[in-house]
């Protein structure tokens, strides 16, 4: 049984292995790079702003199984998630899985991901701030916004600032050691 792993497999040479690794497909999406090796509906999460509901969603609407791997894709069906991605209510996703409901300029409901996502964030945050609204004012200072605990919890987002209060212990005091021949 010298040629086999613990669990029964066949052992496979190093050389092998490397040729395999080489062999990986990556697959840019949306300016994300992804392992062409991942299921399609693991591979589609890595982009930021696709969470679990929003990848089966998709999938489902575009009629693809979610178990293919990434590379798997032809290329009219890798076209066809491409443009789902950008504009996912053409295609009959639901817009309950959608990011963005209720614009306030359009009152449009869409999906971001990416970099849009990332500076729709950062505008919406800033918008919030300029009209010193209660939650733009607690963005500008760090602190949480949505109920959470401020006593007893960290400071801000980057934990308890400055030194904890509260019993500290005393140093130990070391004993003389005691001398021979008394």
């Amino acid at each position: 049984m010298q040629g086999e792993k613990i669990h029964g497999g066949p052992h496979k040479p190093q050389q092998q292995q490397k040729q395999q690794s080489s062999d990986r497909k990556i697959v840019r999406i949306s300016d994300t790079d992804i392992d062409g090796d991942q299921k399609l509906s693991n591979a589609l999460r890595e982009i930021r702003g696709i969470g679990f509901a929003y990848a089966n969603a998709l999938l489902k609407a575009l009629n693809i199984n979610g178990d293919k791997q990434l590379q798997d894709l032809d290329q009219q069906s890798m076209e066809k998630l491409k443009e789902a991605l950008k504009d996912p209510a053409k295609f009959g996703v639901p817009r309950w899985v959608m990011n963005w409901r209720r614009d306030e300029a359009t009152g449009s409901d869409y999906h971001l991901i990416s970099t849009e996502l990332r500076s729709k964030m950062s505008m919406h945050i800033q918008s919030l701030k300029d009209s010193k609204s209660y939650r733009g004012y607690r963005h500008s200072f760090s602190y949480k916004m949505r109920g959470q605990k401020v006593r007893s919890r960290g400071a801000n987002f980057k934990g308890r600032v400055g030194r904890s209060l509260g019993v500290t212990k005393k140093t130990a005091q070391q004993k003389p050691a005691p001398t021979a021949g008394k």
